[in-house]
């Protein structure tokens, strides 16, 4: 979407709606349970019988890979509601998922296939008790979950796959991974992303190579723009120095390859940065009212990896400093927003796409309101 700056100052989201916990459950079901959420990376689940867990708010999933697809289910046994797995990864031996509390055992394909120590009963049929299933799907290498799907990843995605089809994010894997709890409201964190306004005192790092950012998100905006140029002289990527120890990913054009940064949101939970030789991406879970955990990768092509420390290093510095600085701010953000007289925030012109976000929220929160009004009248008729 073009780069337009506000007119006027336009009023932030309800302060309460950061951090209160009735606010919280209500955006938990229209962005959470209802949306497609990014939920991790293929290659964490390569071979039959490979599973993490991902947890989005108070919903534990479990997301496997059986004989030909990848599968998600509640972490929930069908029996009396015990979770089935304990820890973060691991592998179901022999293909079968145990409850660990009475050993009632499933399939990846999530059908009971076996109940232990169980007195026969002429009404119980294992048919009828499989593992609640989750609509699950793949796009550049990532495993999207929906709770409640309404429409196909392809329709939430847009034309991302069209857009980034030359990066093959399929194709990368993952160099780093670091893994944050944040002590912030999910749009925080999806709000300072989409602004640079605070760049200049918040990232000196980054501005020294994104030397656009020195103009606090209003480059290209106003009548008399600076001609400063966009990034360091002889800048091939985002690095802390600007250079490159890797080429350009393969099947890239040439403009492409002078494009040294295209920051990406797809709310409400994945975030990239990418680059022409490697991508930094994060996964955003909300842990509470007032809390997230963010698992932040650094993807590059398989043909590089693993990396020699020292060259690892010198892509992951910038974005490591640039990350922690984030987080820090939306904490204190955080903790500021809890002062009474502080009803809302305010956008000024360059955080045109914080604003857009917000006007996002909105609009899925009224769309929500909406449709419940209507099933409540329908149902009092």
């Amino acid at each position: 979407m073009a780069r337009k700056a506000l007119e006027r100052l336009q009023a932030g989201l309800p302060a309460a709606w950061y951090h209160d916990p009735g606010h919280y459950r209500r955006e938990l079901d229209v962005f959470w349970h209802r949306r497609w959420i990014a939920a991790c990376r293929e290659e964490e689940i390569p071979s039959p019988g490979d599973w993490v867990v991902v947890r989005i708010g108070g919903q534990s999933l479990v997301i496997l890979r059986n004989q030909s697809a990848i599968k998600a289910f509640h972490n929930t046994c069908r029996h009396r509601g015990s979770i089935l797995c304990q820890e973060e990864a691991g592998k179901f031996a022999r293909g079968r998922i145990v409850c660990p509390y009475h050993a009632w055992t499933y399939d990846l394909d999530g059908q009971l296939v076996a109940t232990p120590r169980r007195m026969e009963t002429p009404d119980f049929d294992a048919k009828d008790f499989p593992l609640f299933e989750v609509a699950a799907d793949t796009w550049g290498g990532f495993v999207f979950i929906c709770l409640s799907k309404t429409a196909a990843l392809r329709t939430h995605l847009g034309g991302l796959p069209d857009r980034f089809e030359n990066y093959k994010f399929g194709n990368l894997r993952i160099g780093k991974r670091i893994v944050v709890d944040v002590k912030a409201n999910w749009k925080l964190l999806a709000e300072n992303f989409a602004e640079c306004f605070h760049c200049p005192p918040v990232h000196p790092e980054l501005c020294r190579v994104v030397t656009a950012y020195q103009e606090a998100g209003a480059w290209g905006l106003a009548e008399k723009s600076s001609s400063r140029p966009e990034y360091k002289a002889g800048a091939t990527t985002l690095t802390m120095d600007g250079t490159s120890r890797l080429p350009p990913f393969k099947e890239l054009n040439e403009e492409q390859k002078r494009t040294l940064y295209i920051p990406e949101m797809l709310p409400p939970n994945l975030f990239l940065n990418i680059q022409p030789d490697y991508v930094n991406s994060h996964l955003m879970f909300p842990t509470g009212p007032e809390s997230v955990r963010i698992v932040y990768d650094w993807l590059f092509e398989a043909r590089h990896l693993p990396m020699a420390q020292a060259d690892l290093q010198h892509y992951t510095a910038l974005w490591e400093v640039t990350n922690a600085q984030d987080a820090r701010n939306c904490e204190w953000q955080q903790q500021g927003i809890h002062a009474l007289p502080f009803e809302h925030g305010h956008y000024v012109p360059q955080e045109f796409d914080a604003h857009r976000f917000a006007q996002w929220v909105r609009r899925g929160l009224t769309g929500k309101s909406a449709s419940r009004g209507r099933r409540a009248r329908k149902a009092r008729r």
